[in-house]
């Protein structure tokens, strides 16, 4: 079966790589296949000041931050993190210091290896449940400072969206600051719940026929914990 090792790359290591290993240079492609999992890993996760294993362990890991969750499920997610460390460990490793034994064959299955750990990133999804708390949610740079936690708590609590109409919702959220991932992290971490009822119209909109009801009503709003947190902050405030 002949096939053409363009179609098995990852766009990624084709844009970087490809010429690289069309002149021969294997270390350097394989090398820089690599390179391109640590760059997408540190993307995809927002995770700036860690490199190689240490990167690969604190965003697969079982210790508190920012996570990338495998789409294949929980349990596989300790594999991934093996997977990783390991390509790590042996191919980036030996590339960065050595490389001298990497021809066209090895380069290759490298660029493909690569390829295949690119497209398991893009699969994934950051998650901000395992962060460590708001103190977490500031060390990780997801927000400034407590303030701004206290901020977005206070502005999202009760924000409603009939038939889920969320129009004006992102332009007020931009404007006062605040981004979708900022308001992710805080669902994620159990401090706001997004509530989805059927509408039961009142006597008042059964009257006005000018005005079609929805048919359901969204909000937000803020958790057992999350009002403490809020409560919290305000007493440390004061």
């Amino acid at each position: 079966m002949n096939v053409e090792f363009e179609t098995l790359l990852h766009p990624r290591v084709l844009s970087h790589c490809k010429q690289l290993y069309v002149n021969d240079h294997y270390k350097h492609a394989a090398l820089e296949a690599m390179i391109q999992v640590e760059l997408a890993l540190k993307e995809k996760s927002g995770v700036k000041n860690k490199f190689g294993v240490n990167l690969v362990t604190s965003i697969f890991g079982k210790n508190k931050g920012i996570k990338l969750r495998v789409p294949f499920g929980e349990e596989l997610q300790e594999k991934a993190e093996k997977l990783f460390s390991g390509a790590f460990s042996y191919y980036r490793n030996y590339l960065a210091h050595d490389g001298s034994k990497i021809d066209n064959r090895t380069c290759l299955r490298v660029m493909i290896l690569a390829s295949e750990l690119l497209d398991l990133i893009g699969a994934s999804d950051r998650s901000f449940a395992d962060i460590g708390g708001v103190s977490g949610l500031v060390q990780t740079c997801v927000f400034p400072d407590k303030k701004s936690i206290y901020e977005l708590l206070r502005f999202i609590d009760g924000q409603t969206f009939p038939d889920e109409t969320v129009d004006g919702f992102f332009e007020d959220l931009s404007l006062k600051g605040f981004s979708d991932t900022q308001v992710q992290a805080l669902i994620e971490m159990g401090l706001v719940e997004y509530v989805t009822k059927p509408y039961v119209p009142s006597e008042l909109d059964l009257d006005d026929y000018s005005v079609l009801p929805p048919d359901s009503i969204s909000w937000f709003e803020l958790t057992k914990l999350g009002k403490e947190i809020v409560i919290n902050l305000e007493q440390n405030a004061t």
